[in-house]
């Protein structure tokens, strides 16, 4: 029973963790090509991406509600159309509201972070990549709505393939913009927001298109009425996806606040700590992989009234994250170099000493990393969504955040205090979101046995 559901969870995670790592490519792609043009662009990048990364947590929160709520419309009653289309169309007209408010605070950010005191030689680039890189934030949060779709459908190799096709053609594209090439002029690190925009935009395209085509997909008329909702519908979606939203806001806004601390501590310290961030970053793909397979797994087990199966598919893709993780802190402390060298030359010190130091920190923190990502993705698929959000809240900005500012401002540590916010953080809040997982899903239990 147990290698059962291991074997349904890696079917349905690894097409989503190629998916991840595919998207994480993309910006994997940019920091490499922005880190060959030159310190500032890497560093203004760094200071947009943060920005970007915490408005965009707001979208892809509601996002994930979408695969929640389609999945237990699915274990309820398998033949639900209706029940699965409206989880869609809730989502995309949820996300697609707040994408155009984030939309616009992306054209205004550059005061923002010259208020906060970020280096000037970095504001005014840092700046002009938001407002390119914002046509990219609505077809961005709508990919993941119709991903969650088709995962919901247990069939997420179509979204894998797109993202390869945008990996792809980000690098090109970047390429060409970041440095120029015949006609085209270089533009820096305008070109890699710019371009991040147009593969994104034609990425959705292809995306809607296929959904239309394909045989099974399109018998959930996603297109007829989808601009049709009603109160009751958006109250029933935002309870569940606004505490998700929050949640990941308040994990990827330590994150993006670490870096506007690195940021005050200097260039050189910005610029490696995000190189050391794009290894952290595309090493938690994979438990965000599996805990949005754990949504789909938990929540089907859910509909259909199946507690112990939600609980049994919950513990095994959480002990899957916690394994893989434990490997890559391996790879971070035994390979760190090799890791680093693939965005910087040993002669690019201090940068290359400080990203080496940095990610060094990181693999602390990977096992915990992952317990909580995956913890997350379970509990989603319970439809548990409120306190999460809540006991996320606490372990990042009442615990982890003081204490980055406490080591990074107020002892010699600077940057490496800085990340030991995020290692104390994440732990915390590992501690308590598997906490809560057992405990929901043992009352789910009681109350199942009291009513039979």
């Amino acid at each position: 029973m147990i290698l059962t559901e291991a074997r349904a969870t890696l079917t349905l995670a690894l097409p989503i963790i190629g998916t991840q790592l595919a998207q994480m490519a993309i910006h994997t792609t940019d920091v490499w090509l922005l880190s060959h043009y030159n310190a500032a662009a890497l560093g203004a990048g760094a200071l947009g991406v943060a920005i970007f990364s915490f408005l965009w947590m707001l979208g892809l929160g509601l996002a994930m509600a979408t695969p929640a709520l389609a999945s237990q419309a699915r274990g309820r009653d398998p033949n639900d159309i209706e029940g699965v289309r409206n989880a869609v169309h809730d989502g995309l007209i949820s996300t697609g509201i707040v994408s155009l408010v984030c939309t616009g605070l992306l054209l205004v950010m550059e005061p923002f972070l010259r208020l906060i005191g970020q280096p000037e030689e970095l504001v005014t680039l840092a700046g002009d990549f938001m407002q390119a890189v914002s046509g990219m934030f609505l077809p961005a949060v709508w990919f993941m709505v119709l991903r969650g779709f088709v995962a919901a459908l247990e069939r997420p190799r179509s979204a894998l393939l797109l993202t390869l096709l945008a990996v792809a053609l980000n690098a090109a594209v970047n390429s060409v913009l970041i440095f120029g090439f015949w006609i085209i002029p270089e533009m820096g690190v305008v070109g890699a927001g710019l371009g991040s925009s147009l593969v994104n935009i034609l990425v959705l395209l292809l995306f809607f298109w296929y959904i239309a085509r394909d045989p099974q997909f399109s018998s959930y008329h996603l297109s007829r009425g989808w601009w049709h909702t009603t109160p009751q519908r958006m109250i029933a979606f935002l309870r569940i996806g606004a505490p998700i939203s929050l949640a990941l806001s308040a994990e990827i806004g330590l994150f993006s606040a670490a870096a506007l601390l690195m940021g005050r501590l200097g260039s050189v310290e910005v610029a490696g700590h995000q190189v050391a961030l794009q290894w952290a970053a595309l090493a938690f793909m994979v438990p965000m992989g599996l805990g949005q397979a754990a949504t789909v797994r938990v929540g089907l087990a859910t509909g259909a009234g199946n507690i112990a199966g939600a609980a049994r598919a919950g513990w095994i893709a959480i002990i899957m994250g916690m394994t893989f993780m434990l490997c890559t802190a391996l790879i971070f402390h035994f390979a760190g170099a090799h890791l680093i060298a693939v965005f910087l030359r040993e002669s690019s010190a201090p940068v290359y000493t400080l990203a080496l130091t940095y990610l060094g920190m990181a693999a602390l923190f990977q096992l915990v990393d992952g317990a909580q990502g995956v913890a997350n993705g379970a509990l989603r698929g319970l439809k548990d969504t409120a306190i999460p959000m809540v006991l996320t809240l606490v372990g990042y900005w009442l615990i982890g955040f003081p204490v980055a500012i406490w080591f990074g401002f107020f002892t010699p540590l600077r940057g490496i205090g800085v990340w030991a916010g995020l290692v104390v953080g994440l732990a915390v809040v590992a501690v308590m979101l598997l906490w809560r997982f057992a405990v929901m899903t043992r009352r789910l239990a009681r109350e199942q046995v009291m009513a039979a």
